[in-house]
């Protein structure tokens, strides 16, 4: 991929984080390109990596032993809910808009059709990060299962003290070692130990480990009415020690995206917000408020940074007005601490971010707005976290999503990094195309390039 940073241009072959192998270079900038056809093999994005389309056309039947079929919306969950089971080998996307099955596991490799969900169904669920055939889901309105889809069992159990709104109202993950989690509805969260370790007792019949239920409080985003608040989303941390809070806010000032840090009790697992260093940057009229608060970020996504010894960070789009930081930042966990990731100099907004690349740590992936003109216009990248404001351009989404909360593009990567999952209608390059949304597969991966040379 191409490589932006200080003294870098040019198409190069990148070592990746921590030994991992080399990723093939794309070349930008972008061009317009057809819609890849159904697991059609060598179809070139505009930037040189290779891109498959990984749903199939609406109403076709699915593949091998999966009966049903396609539906007009076919695609990932979203940017920060990794698609890929632990090992690659499951890829998992919902089938909507007239399919059954409404989930379908893929082959994580060559994308055709293995499983459909029919008979169990899960509200919402994570694949487990390092236990390849586990889904970590929402049974009942009460109810946490471990389940695997493949031998169709539930493999643990768990009877919840509160009635959560999805994981994590929808936007929440587990602890990089699938062990913690956080639930939440509009007015609570607890954290569950799904495989508690010594000193505590193991998980078994009649052994379950949660923290106490917390309130969460008042907590003055609007001054003329203190007692309001809503809250957006939340999640624990990479290490298990943090959740992160996200409220809602008034668009435009410093309460928007506004994100507050609770320290969990290694014991009692209980919450109590986290004291972040009194001169770490903040937002406005939160700048004198150390108490939990950090800078503010949109559609943020949780890691560790491995080049400041795998601190739990944030990383996201920069949501504070007037800032003159780069449109990606990431804030440290401990103390608040905010670097700028990207150069702000005619960047396009930051769309959604994703880190679900535990086994590439140290990038962050982004997909950008389309705003022509702009760097990054239309583009999905990784971005360094090490601050040296290195990107690696990946592909263009193509994707027009106007009114369309699906055809948002939502990029996540794989645990590895080396592919990247997006949704598009691809209308932006096939105007006849806008009534469906498929699941594209970017593979930056050298052996998957085509044998044409990059545009």
């Amino acid at each position: 991929m191409t490589r932006h940073g200080p003294g870098a241009a040019g198409a190069a072959v990148l070592s990746l984080s921590l030994g991992l192998a080399a990723i093939a270079a794309c070349a930008s900038p972008p061009v317009r390109d057809a819609r890849p056809a159904y697991l059609a093999n060598g179809a070139d994005t505009v930037t040189g990596c290779r891109v498959t389309r990984v749903s199939g056309n609406p109403g076709e039947p699915l593949q091998g032993a999966v009966h049903g079929v396609w539906g007009t919306d076919s695609r990932h969950h979203y940017s920060k809910d990794q698609p890929w089971n632990a090992d690659g080998s499951l890829l998992a996307i919902e089938n909507r808009g007239g399919g059954e099955p409404t989930v379908v596991l893929l082959d994580g490799n060559t994308y055709q059709p293995l499983h459909g969900r029919t008979a169990y169904k899960l509200a919402e669920f994570r694949w487990h990060p390092r236990r390849a055939n586990i889904q970590i889901g929402l049974r009942a309105p009460d109810s946490l299962v471990w389940y695997d889809p493949i031998a169709e069992r539930v493999v643990r159990g768990w009877k919840l003290p509160i009635r959560p709104i999805g994981i994590g109202l929808g936007e929440g993950n587990t602890s990089d070692d699938g062990r913690f989690l956080a639930l939440a509805n509009r007015d609570s969260i607890v954290i569950v130990d799904m495989d508690p370790q010594p000193p505590n007792v193991a998980y078994a019949d009649g052994n379950r480990r949660f923290g106490p239920v917390y309130a969460v409080g008042a907590c003055s985003l609007d001054v003329a009415a203190p007692e309001a608040f809503d809250m957006g989303n939340a999640s624990v941390s990479s290490s298990g020690h943090y959740v992160d809070l996200k409220f809602g806010g008034r668009s435009g000032d410093s309460t928007a995206d506004a994100h507050r840090i609770y320290e969990v009790d290694s014991t009692t697992l209980a919450l109590k917000p986290h004291t972040m260093a009194d001169a770490s940057l903040r937002c406005g009229s939160f700048q004198a408020r150390p108490n939990g608060w950090i800078f503010p970020t949109k559609h943020a996504d949780l890691a560790r940074d491995p080049f400041d010894g795998d601190e739990d960070v944030i990383i996201g789009g920069r949501s504070c007005p007037g800032s003159d930081l780069g449109r990606v930042v990431m804030v440290r966990l401990r103390d608040g601490k905010v670097t700028a990731l990207t150069d702000p100099h005619g960047e396009a907004s930051v769309w959604h971010v994703s880190t679900r690349n535990l086994q590439r740590p140290g990038w962050a992936y982004v997909t950008y707005l389309t705003m022509p003109g702009k760097r990054y216009s239309g583009q999905i990248v990784a971005v360094k976290l090490d601050g040296s404001l290195t990107v690696e351009p990946i592909t263009s989404h193509h994707s027009v999503s106007a009114k369309c909360y699906r055809c948002e593009a939502q990029a996540v990567p794989s645990p590895d990094g080396r592919r990247v999952m997006f949704a598009s209608n691809w209308a932006e390059d096939c105007p006849e195309c806008a009534g469906e949304i498929s699941a594209f597969v970017a593979d930056t991966r050298r052996d998957s390039l085509a044998d044409t040379h990059p545009r």
